[in-house]
C-alpha cells in the first residue's frame, strides 16, 4: 500500500506546486478514511487550505478536478475538507498477487538496512506478576520490534527489569517475617507480590515498616550474604515467571538487564558531572539544572542515594558505548515525559552529541473507573487473568459452533490471546483507557478474530 500513498503524495505534489508542501510531508499526512465507502486514502487539506487562505472543502473539490483519471487510482474524490483516492482494479489485484507471492513476508523490505535500533520495552519491577497496567508498554514495544524488524532495522530489544530500590527492603522484609520456602516454590511471583502487598497494608499503620525496609535494602546495597543471596533468588524467580507470560503473548527480548547492572557506573557518572561543573547542591542534594523553564535533574538524594533518572542517564550511556545505536526508543507511560526530557536534556549538557537519538514513545494507561491500577493497593488485574478468561470463551464458542474441530484448545489459545493483543493496539495510544472485561471480550465487529477469520477466508480463497 505504501507504493500507493507514495504514488498519491507524488501527484499530490505535482497538482499543488512547491508550495506549500513538499512530497514527503504529503506523504506523513496521508491516512486511511475512517469509512471502506470513502476510499483507500484520504489527504485532509487543512494546511494548504490555510495558505492558501481558502476553505478546505474548496480546496479539495479544485484538486479533486484536477486529479481525475490519473495514475493507479479509479476514482479521486472530494469529501467535505478531505480528499479520497480510490484504487483501480489493476491496482488491487496487483496487491493482492504480491500478497500470495510473498506471503508471511508480505510488507517486509531492507529500508531500514544498517540502522541499529534499542527498543525498551515492559521493564516491569521483578517480584510481581505482570498485570493488565503492563499491557500496553508491552504489546506496544513488541510490535515495534516485529515492525523495525520486517523493514531490515537491526534491533536490540531490552527489557529493563525494576530490580533496584525500597521495594525489595519491603519484600524481603515481608519474607523474612512471613515467609513460607514451601509456597514460595509453588508460585514465586504470586507468593511474592502478596508479600509485597501485605507489608505495604502494614506499613500504613506502622511506618516504622518503611524505615526497617530502607534498612534491609542498604543492606542488599552493600552486599549482605544473605540478602543479596534472596534477592538474587527473587529476581531469578521473577525472569523465569515472566518468560512463561512472554511466551503466551509473543514477547521476547534479546537482553534482560535490570537497574542494578548499572549501578556500578553510578560513581563515574557523578564524577564527569562534577568535573564539568553540572552538578549543584539543592536543599542538600545533588542536581543538574537544565534551564529556567524545566524542573531540574535529582541525580543523588540528600543521603547521597541515586534515583531512577541517575541509573537510566547512566544506561544510555552505557549503551551507547557497548551496542552503538542510531536510535534509542523508550517505550514508557505518559507520565514519564519530564523524566525523559530531563534524561535527555542531561547527556546534552555532559556533551553527548547522540543524545537527540533517544525517543519517548509514549502512551496512556488503563484505569479503573474510579483511579488508576496499584500493585501497593493490590488493585491489579493480571495478565495472565485476562488470557486465561479470553482463552475460555474462545473455548466455549469453538465447541458451540464446531465440536468436532480438532485442537480446540490451541486454536482456542491464539484466538483468545489476538483478541486481548488486537484489542489493546486498536486503541489510541496516548489516551488513558478504561478498563472494561467487555471490550477486551469481545469477538464481535473490529476485532482480533474477525481479522483471524478475515486472514484465513482470504487463504481459503486463495488456494
Amino acid at each position: 500500500m505504501i507504493r500507493y500513498m507514495r504514488e498519491a503524495a507524488k501527484v499530490l505534489s505535482e497538482a499543488l506546486g512547491p508550495d506549500p508542501l513538499s512530497e514527503e510531508q504529503i506523504l506523513a499526512l496521508l491516512e486511511r478514511p475512517k469509512s471502506e465507502d470513502h476510499g483507500d486514502i484520504a489527504f485532509p487539506c487543512f494546511q494548504v487550505a490555510k495558505a492558501a487562505k481558502k476553505a478546505p472543502p474548496a480546496v479539495a473539490a479544485e484538486l479533486a478536478e484536477k486529479l481525475q483519471g490519473i495514475g493507479s487510482f479509479s476514482s479521486v474524490k472530494n469529501l467535505g475538507p478531505f480528499l479520497n483516492f480510490r484504487l483501480s482494479a489493476t491496482a488491487a489485484f496487483t496487491i493482492a498477487r504480491e500478497v500470495s507471492d510473498r506471503g508471511p513476508f508480505f510488507g517486509h523490505s531492507l529500508s531500514g538496512q544498517g540502522q541499529k535500533i534499542l527498543l525498551e520495552y515492559s521493564s516491569p519491577n521483578v517480584a510481581k506478576e505482570l498485570h493488565i497496567g503492563h499491557f500496553r508498554n508491552t504489546i506496544l514495544g513488541q510490535t515495534l520490534n516485529n515492525l523495525y524488524r520486517a523493514t531490515g532495522h537491526d534491533v536490540i530489544s531490552i527489557n529493563h527489569l525494576g530490580d533496584w530500590g525500597s521495594q525489595f527492603g519491603r519484600v524481603a522484609y515481608g519474607y523474612l517475617k512471613y515467609g513460607d520456602e514451601a509456597e514460595l516454590l509453588k508460585n514465586p511471583l504470586e507468593y511474592l507480590m502478596k508479600l509485597y502487598v501485605r507489608v505495604n497494608q502494614e506499613e500504613e499503620a506502622n511506618p516504622e515498616i518503611a524505615n526497617e525496609a530502607r534498612r534491609l535494602f542498604k543492606r542488599i546495597e552493600e552486599k549482605d550474604p544473605e540478602l543479596t543471596q534472596l534477592w538474587e533468588k527473587f529476581c531469578r524467580f521473577s525472569i523465569d515467571g515472566l518468560k512463561k507470560v512472554y511466551a503466551r503473548l509473543g514477547v521476547s527480548f534479546d537482553h534482560y538487564i535490570g537497574e542494578s547492572f548499572y549501578v556500578d557506573k553510578i560513581d563515574a557518572l557523578i564524577d564527569e558531572l562534577k568535573e564539568k561543573r553540572l552538578l549543584v547542591e539543592s536543599e542538600g542534594a545533588q542536581v543538574v539544572k537544565l534551564g529556567e523553564d524545566e524542573t531540574p535533574c535529582l541525580i543523588l538524594t540528600r543521603d547521597g542515594t541515586s534515583l531512577y533518572a541517575t541509573r537510566d542517564i547512566a544506561a544510555a550511556i552505557w549503551r551507547h558505548g557497548h551496542f552503538h545505536f542510531h536510535r534509542s526508543l523508550y517505550v514508557i507511560g505518559n507520565e514519564q515525559q519530564l523524566h525523559m526530557r530531563q534524561v535527555i536534556g542531561v547527556l546534552e549538557r555532559m556533551g553527548r552529541d547522540w543524545a537527540h537519538t533517544l525517543q519517548h514513545v509514549n502512551y496512556g494507561l488503563y484505569r479503573f473507573k474510579d483511579g488508576k491500577f496499584s500493585t501497593r493497593k493490590g488493585r491489579i488485574i493480571l495478565a495472565e487473568e485476562v488470557m486465561n478468561e479470553a482463552h475460555e470463551k474462545a473455548l466455549e464458542l469453538i465447541k458451540n459452533k464446531n465440536p468436532a474441530l480438532a485442537g480446540k484448545e490451541e486454536i482456542a489459545e491464539i484466538v483468545g490471546v489476538g483478541a486481548v493483543i488486537f484489542n489493546d493496539l486498536s486503541t489510541d495510544r496516548l489516551k488513558d483507557v478504561e478498563f472494561d472485561w467487555d471490550r477486551i471480550l469481545d469477538f464481535e465487529g473490529d476485532t482480533g478474530p474477525y481479522l483471524q477469520y478475515s486472514y484465513a477466508r482470504a487463504g481459503s480463497i486463495l488456494r
